[in-house]
């Protein structure tokens, strides 16, 4: 058998196709300090970011000169050699050289030797780094600065394994996929990974979603005294940064945890599926303040460490989330880059180009070389802890302790008020070109709003691309959409969904059932979910075809033009059909309902005596317009219309009008639900007599299904992600395969049935129409115009 080549050097950084948060810029950053040990620069331009910690400044500093100050006198070690980086974790009992963990990366996400090299560098330079829920690598026993994690798949762990290190990780939740389990495909499931985890090789470890030992607070009191007792260790408890994480830390303290881990949303991790790594869970910057101070107010501060993580690349991201009240932050993902990490986010594949994360072989050609990730990670710790004694020194601090809490040193830049006050800190008034501008909120062009992250997995749901046609997209290495990185284009994109923790638990969804049936037309249309097919802009018989055809085999409604004679009318009883072109040409197969346009004219629904003698169901579509929001009451139809002529509910279109008069669907969604909900017949809400549907081109995916039925919407209509989706372009119309075509809109009905099933289960809903349905509790704003998050009835981000 020939030895391996032994991998000790970078590999050139590829041209990245997305936005990315690791920029080649930080890339570079990092694997100097990790080269030399030595600190390389303070300040990050942050004049393209959109991240809400890049617009946070200290004040009374200016990047720029103090980049260029550092540069002149950097060689001078004698000016920093009295600022001490060193704090206390767990009441004392833990001592760091310097304020850094190295982050949770299980043995199989990880593919050994970064596991060894980051223990040891623990090791040498005094930091903490965590096993993760992997087992235990036998090489990372026999070190000593790490923490033992005690996940809800519990692989791997035994009493002998929980002694072992300076502490105890409860994971409940990870801020890459909060509310639901881990996951390490089957693929990097091999023979050691399989030993160390005690699991079959070849087989998906999924751990579950919740700890069926913790469905409450107290419960979770339970374990952290019985870990206590059994091992004499500080117990932390890691949670994903969602909603309610205030109270949650507030919780964990009480019930005797040493600290908290709070993991931000998009942080990065193995293997997650976009749907959710991208739109569940708070930034970290958002709620660090907030836990802080509701510590304090409590009195449960002092000793009580706070390590936040997510997203974390530099020692001026350090300082900030100090500032804002952190004791401690994890710095995984940087761990990686300065290990190699390429930024290819299929780590779950288990063919890393970086040999980080591929999966363990017999007979590997290549290995990362163990001395030289141990010097990598040593130098990197080492020259991150130099670049924040020159920031500390910057700030007129002496120790990094000072630094905890010291909001009053920070100011905003280019943020609204309210995000500012979550913050705890002043907005600065001064123009600053180096803090970047809230993005505006605009309706962008078809290219720049279908962009290629987007069209690429709704592909890949329906296998037009891709190995897996069906099932929820799977990536990896942390989330690069909006709003966190890539820039927002939609009012959907602000708002990030919640993760249920301790204050209720998940739903497993791998393991339980969640149902996503709607009712619809107090119960006569029932669909398998809560979306349906809308008009397809396409004069293609065929096309159409295959819409009516997959609708009637999955259970769903397509919204189809009346054609007289058309082979469609077989399947009419699956469609919405214009209300006036069926009584013109009636068939003997009804369809499942009848619609009529209304833009707010009564002329337009003088049919509706007509359509009632009928019998079939019938819908009033209406505009999302300006005018609708701005007079809803006039814009609607009165009680009387919608009562005495059975009217079975509304239709809110994006594409009934084609002018600037539109607004955003999310907006108009919630205030025509509220509206509802709030006008009276026999003193019952409007709204429990009437369906809400909405439909347009705007709408993507799952997420934005989601989130629309979370506004108030009863089902939600896609059309142009469909067509997407199965690769379709009027370019290749002739070209064509229709056989594939309908495969594949089947398969991304599956896909997006799986991916809501998991955005379900994260926020701990069983039943999408009986608890998804307007429950706007669930999602909350990040950094999203006051003004729109008002119309939305959406709590702002990191807000009590």
């Amino acid at each position: 058998m020939s030895q391996p080549i032994q991998v000790n050097t970078y590999t050139r950084i590829p041209v990245s196709k997305q936005r990315e948060f690791w920029t080649a810029q930080k890339i570079e950053h990092l694997r100097a300090i990790a080269t030399t040990a030595r600190a390389e620069s303070l300040w990050e331009d942050h004049s393209e970011s959109y991240r809400i910690l890049d617009r946070i400044a200290f004040a009374n500093t200016h990047p720029i000169k103090s980049n260029k100050e550092f540069q002149s006198s950097k060689n001078n070690l004698s000016l920093i050699k009295d600022i001490d980086t060193s704090v206390n974790l767990a009441y004392g009992r833990i001592k760091l050289k310097s304020p850094l963990y190295l982050g949770d990366m299980s043995f199989g996400a990880l593919s050994g030797i970064p596991n060894i090299a980051l223990a040891r560098a623990a090791d040498i330079t005094g930091v903490l780094t965590g096993t993760g829920e992997g087992g235990l690598n036998s090489d990372v026993a026999k070190t000593e600065r790490i923490t033992v994690q005690w996940a809800s798949g519990r692989f791997g762990v035994d009493i002998d394994v929980l002694k072992l290190g300076l502490g105890i990780v409860i994971k409940i939740g990870q801020g890459a996929k909060p509310g639901i389990g881990g996951h390490l495909p089957g693929a990097k499931v091999t023979e050691p990974i399989s030993i160390a985890r005690r699991i079959p090789i070849g087989r998906d470890a999924i751990s579950p979603a919740p700890h069926h030992d913790i469905y409450s607070i107290e419960d979770l009191g339970q374990r952290i005294w019985a870990l206590k007792e059994a091992t004499g260790k500080p117990v932390f408890v890691k949670v994903g940064n969602t909603n309610y994480v205030p109270y949650i830390a507030s919780g964990i303290a009480r019930m005797g945890a040493d600290g908290i881990i709070m993991d931000g949303g998009g942080a990065g991790t193995g293997a997650s599926p976009s749907v959710v790594k991208d739109n569940i869970g708070l930034p970290i910057d958002l709620t660090v303040s907030s836990v802080d101070r509701i510590l304090r107010d409590q009195g449960l501060r002092d000793g009580f460490s706070v390590i936040a993580a997510g997203m974390v690349s530099s020692a001026e991201d350090t300082a900030k989330l100090m500032a804002l009240g952190a004791d401690v932050v994890s710095i995984g993902t940087a761990t990686l880059v300065g290990l190699g990490c390429l930024m290819v986010h299929k780590c779950h594949l288990g063919f890393c180009p970086a040999i980080l994360t591929n999966k363990l072989v017999a007979d590997p050609a290549k290995v990362l070389s163990l001395d030289k990730s141990v010097e990598w990670t040593s130098n990197l710790i080492l020259g991150w802890q130099e670049e924040l004694q020159w920031i500390l020194r910057t700030l007129g601090l002496r120790s990094a302790k000072e630094l905890v809490g010291r909001r009053d040193l920070l100011r905003g830049y280019r943020m609204n008020n309210e995000t500012a006050g979550i913050l705890g800190i002043e907005l600065s008034r001064s123009d600053v070109p180096y803090i970047s501008q809230s993005p505006p909120m605009k309706i962008l062009d078809n290219d720049e709003y279908w962009t290629n992250a987007v069209r690429v997995e709704l592909q890949e749901l329906a296998g037009t691309s891709g190995r897996n046609p069906g099932e929820a997209v799977i990536s990896s290495m942390g989330s690069v959409g909006p709003p966190l990185v890539d820039s927002p284009s939609a009012v959907a994109d602000w708002l990030q969904s919640d993760g249920a923790q301790v204050t209720r638990p998940s739903i497993d969804p791998y393991r339980e059932e969640i149902e996503t049936s709607c009712y619809l037309a107090d119960g006569k249309i029932r669909l398998s979910l809560p979306m349906f097919f809308g008009r397809i802009s396409v004069e293609s018989d065929k096309l159409k075809e295959i819409f009516a055809r997959s609708a009637f085999g999955m259970g769903l409604l397509f919204d189809s033009e009346f054609q007289k004679d058309s082979s469609l009318n077989s399947v009419n009883r699956t469609m919405l059909l214009d209300g006036n072109e069926y009584l013109a040409n009636p068939t003997a197969e009804k369809p499942a309902a009848l619609v009529v346009n209304y833009l707010g004219h009564d002329v337009d629904l003088e049919i509706l005596p007509q359509l009632k003698l009928t019998g079939i169901p019938i819908y009033i579509r209406i505009p999302s317009s300006k005018k609708l929001i701005q007079r809803l009451d006039d814009c609607l139809p009165s009680e009387e219309i919608l009562t005495q002529n059975h009217i079975t509910g509304l239709i809110v279109d994006w594409d009934l009008l084609s002018d600037d008069s539109r607004i955003d669907i999310e907006v108009a969604t919630s205030q025509i639900d509220m509206l509802l909900r709030e006008r009276q017949i026999n003193d019952q809400p409007l709204r429990s007599y009437l369906d809400l549907l909405v439909i347009g081109t705007r709408i993507r995916g799952s997420a934005d299904i989601f989130k629309l039925i979370a506004l108030g919407a009863d089902a939600v209509g896609i059309s142009k992600s469909a067509l997407i989706a199965i690769g379709y372009s009027p370019e290749t119309v002739e070209k064509f395969d229709m056989n594939k075509g309908r495969q594949r809109l089947e398969n991304l009905v599956l896909g997006i049935q799986k991916e809501i099933k998991l955005l379900a289960g994260a926020a701990g809903i069983s039943g999408i129409q009986t608890s998804l349905t307007g429950n706007r509790e669930l999602l909350r704003s990040i950094d999203l115009d006051p003004d729109i998050r008002k119309m939305l009835h959406v709590k702002a981000g990191g807000a009590p």
